[in-house]
């Protein structure tokens, strides 16, 4: 029988990948922007704690200095000091509307499991949702190698949940959850809606990384098992929908939810 966590949920974690909010010409969605933007706001008039991670910085930067898809680190780490401007620009203008604040947090491996940076970094967050300010976190791919990386910023949302003990992480992505097969194998695919413990079974259902994002359904069943180790539910649903947030106070809404 499922049980609906994110009802429950006080501090909340959502995450957002780029291939959702980045379109096919290397822009931002505004409409998906939107519509998340939107339902953080109510969440937050209903007294929650939210922070957002979100990725989009590289290929926003690539669009900027007119790179090619396939760049080296230098190029990347270039790529992320420009396109953050314009991811972070991209949030604060959405929330604005809404008469909320953001503010930008860059972070690293070492943030999280270094004691001292750690402690920091929750001081900061803590502060921020108490002065009534929205965190949005990235990793700081500007600095980080590919030996010093998060991997992906699903992992960096499962370090940010564990971090702050949070409740619920919400992993936003351009399809409706886990699937029995990958988009890509031709059988016919069913959602899975429930998960109450990750084993081979689940990981071998996950496909390959999508062409913005990095770690793909895989990262996101690594971050899921993190989270589920520290007691904090996990739903994997489609960011696309009019009320990507908000619908999931509803068992029926198309999601993968981890308990």
């Amino acid at each position: 029988m499922q049980t609906n966590s994110f009802k429950k949920a006080n501090k909340i974690i959502v995450k957002i990948g780029s291939s959702l909010i980045i379109n096919k010409s290397g822009g931002v969605k505004k409409q998906v922007l939107k519509n998340i933007s939107e339902d953080i706001d109510q969440l937050l008039k209903k007294k929650k704690e939210v922070i957002i991670v979100s990725s989009g910085a590289i290929a926003l930067g690539k669009k900027k200095l007119g790179l090619a898809d396939n760049i080296n680190l230098n190029q990347s780490q270039a790529a992320a000091a420009r396109g953050q401007i314009e991811l972070i620009s991209s949030w604060k203008n959405e929330f604005k509307k809404l008469n909320r604040q953001v503010a930008q947090i860059l972070l690293s491996p070492s943030d999280t499991q270094n004691k001292k940076s750690s402690s920091n970094a929750i001081a900061t967050l803590n502060n921020l949702l108490k002065l009534g300010c929205i965190p949005i976190i990235n990793e700081n791919d500007t600095t980080a190698t590919e030996e010093i990386k998060f991997g992906d910023n699903d992992i960096l949302a499962a370090r940010i949940s564990k971090l702050i003990n949070a409740d619920c992480l919400i992993l936003l992505s351009n399809v409706d959850g886990l699937y029995t097969n990958p988009p890509s194998k031709k059988e016919k695919a069913v959602l899975v809606e429930n998960v109450l413990k990750i084993n081979k079974r689940i990981i071998d259902m996950a496909g390959e990384a999508s062409k913005h994002g990095k770690g793909g359904m895989i990262s996101k069943i690594k971050a899921a098992e993190m989270c589920l180790k520290e007691k904090c539910s996990v739903i994997i649903t489609s960011g696309s929908k009019k009320n990507p947030i908000i619908s999931l106070s509803k068992l029926s809404t198309k999601a993968t939810r981890f308990n």
